[in-house]
């Protein structure tokens, strides 16, 4: 318990007892004006009013009790401890006296003292059961599990027996080291016939569904639907008996039932699904249930974001993407605030390949979110696709003019600018900001590959070209890119039988899927004498080309 937090308690009960001590004997009016004091929250007042009230009557128990309130907001604990001991001790009969001090106690870290004296009030007042619920979260708290369970048997036997007693106590048997999972179960078994209830029957009923025994799981998991007919984790595990069963029918009518409950976290619901209809041939197979399925859980949720992003991902997965684009569009529109929910928009449109739309959307988007480096980002690079290189250009300068904290962004950024600059022609500009991506990196590929591949275009500065190319291997051994750059490098040098080396290992790693990587080495083998490999190669590269 925060400190805070008790001494507000505290207060809370002070406040509460004022009537009493009004009617039980006649106080002084600067005890009652400390009183009033007190609610109001003039602490400091309160407490000189109390201790000269204290002075005059030295057996004044109450004034002894909410002097420990005034003094407990200063963080007094001493002087607090010594008030709460003498009211208990001038009034040994008052519960609230006794109460407050197992209390203090507690808060201050004394959890034997707290249990002596819950024991204590526990012998004088038998009926108050909130005793008992408090001395067993200490038991606990001692890991005095099996006292735990003992104080909840009292309560039971007082009140009877109840879902969140026997709740508690399978909490505290399964933590139990003298307990089994049999056991605990065994227990709430017999609990059960006293105390029948859907999530009692639920729990019997997953215990026996791990244990294998179908009958019985569905037993219970039909004594739980009959006890209460929208208890839908009962429907959840008897959805999966009839899914192990491959009786499909009726696991998607048991499922239909748990999805219909909006009181289930739609977060489990998506998880669920994604799962379920990761395979092709299922969800082939079933996709008008599955269709089904996906509506109820929409009308179960609508418009919440989780379940239209695992809606829009199931449509498209299923060969229908104007839904998922329709889903993830209508939850853009519905939460206009959410950044996030567009971009998946827009994620979508990217993955799509949908870019003028993509342009389009994302142009609306900064309209809303003005300078979000992410959606710049994407619609630069839907205008590069578009060969709309300039304009992606001023997308990533409006990036860098944010001067991003991450310098990942700040790097990549520049990197992407010098690509585009190289591509428009001004190789100037292009080597310029590939000088100050390494400036800020000197070890990011993505500039040392590029800028060393197009240096190797024009044959200018290959040596330096070639120290670049050399850090990006090292760093990445088997991207076949980078191979790629350096094996033509080296034939540019006239190294041809070490860029063979190089492409060798590049075609191990992807390098066959490239028709100019086919092409250079090809020239290699070509300038190595081996004329007919390298034809076979321009003959892969070309029909790469026309496919």
């Amino acid at each position: 318990m925060k400190t805070s937090i008790f001494y507000k308690f505290l207060l809370a009960i002070a406040v509460s007892l004022l009537s009493v001590v009004y009617t039980a004997s006649a106080q002084s009016d600067d005890f009652i004006r400390a009183t009033h004091l007190l609610q109001t929250g003039d602490l400091a007042t309160a407490r000189t009013l109390l201790e000269k009230e204290i002075a005059a009557n030295p057996d004044n128990d109450a004034a002894y009790y909410f002097l420990s309130n005034a003094v407990s907001f200063e963080n007094e604990q001493s002087t607090v401890e010594y008030c709460l001991k003498k009211a208990v001790a001038l009034a040994p009969d008052n519960f609230w006296y006794k109460y407050n001090l197992a209390i203090f106690y507690a808060n201050t870290d004394r959890v034997e003292l707290t249990i002596k004296l819950l024991e204590d009030l526990i012998s004088e007042y038998p009926k108050k059961s909130s005793l008992y619920f408090d001395l067993a979260n200490l038991y606990v708290s001692q890991h005095e599990i099996d006292k735990a369970i003992a104080a909840l048997d009292k309560i039971e036997g007082k009140r009877g027996k109840s879902e969140a007693i026997a709740l508690t106590k399978f909490e505290l048997m399964s933590k139990s080291p003298t307990s089994n999972a049999d056991s605990v179960y065994t227990f709430i078994s017999h609990y059960y016939q006293d105390c029948k209830t859907p999530r009692l029957a639920t729990m019997l009923g997953d215990y026996y569904a791990r244990s294998y025994n179908d009958s019985l799981a569905l037993k219970f998991y039909n004594e739980a639907t009959a006890i209460d007919e929208d208890y839908s984790p009962a429907y959840f595990g008897k959805a999966n008996i009839y899914q192990s069963k491959r009786q499909y029918g009726r696991y998607f009518e048991n499922l239909g039932r748990f999805m219909e409950d909006e009181n289930i976290n739609p977060a489990v619901k998506a998880d669920y699904m994604n799962e379920l209809t990761s395979s092709a041939q299922f969800t082939h197979t079933f996709k008008p249930e599955l269709d089904s399925i996906i509506g109820i859980i929409q009308d179960t949720h609508p418009g919440d974001s989780v379940i239209s992003v695992m809606s829009s991902g199931y449509y498209y997965r299923t060969g229908r993407p104007y839904l998922a684009a329709d889903i993830l569009k209508q939850t853009s529109d519905l939460y206009p605030e959410s950044s996030s929910i567009a971009m998946q928009y827009l994620i979508f449109l990217y993955y799509q390949k949908a870019w003028p739309a993509l342009i389009e959307q994302s142009t609306l988007m900064l309209q809303r979110f003005k300078g979000n480096t992410d959606i710049l980002q994407i619609r630069a690079i839907a205008f590069t696709q578009q060969d709309n290189l300039r304009a992606a250009i001023e997308d990533y300068q409006a990036i860098l003019d944010q001067k991003p904290a991450d310098t990942l962004i700040t790097v990549s950024t520049y990197s992407a600018i010098g690509d585009l600059y190289y591509k428009v022609g001004e190789t100037t500009k292009a080597y310029l900001c590939y000088d100050k991506a390494l400036k800020i990196n000197p070890g990011y590929c993505p500039a040392l590959n590029n800028y060393a591949y197009f240096l190797s275009l024009e044959g200018k500065k290959l040596k330096k070209a070639k120290e670049m190319s050399k850090r990006t291997i090292e760093a990445e051994p088997d991207n076949p890119t980078y191979l790629d750059t350096y094996a033509w490098i080296l034939h540019l040098m006239g190294d041809n039988l070490e860029a063979k080396a190089m492409f060798k290992h590049a075609m191990q790693y992807g390098g066959k899927d490239s028709a100019e990587m086919l092409r250079h080495y090809a020239e290699v083998l070509q300038a190595l004498g081996e004329n007919d490999l390298a034809n076979i190669y321009r003959t892969q590269a070309k029909n790469l080309e026309q496919r």
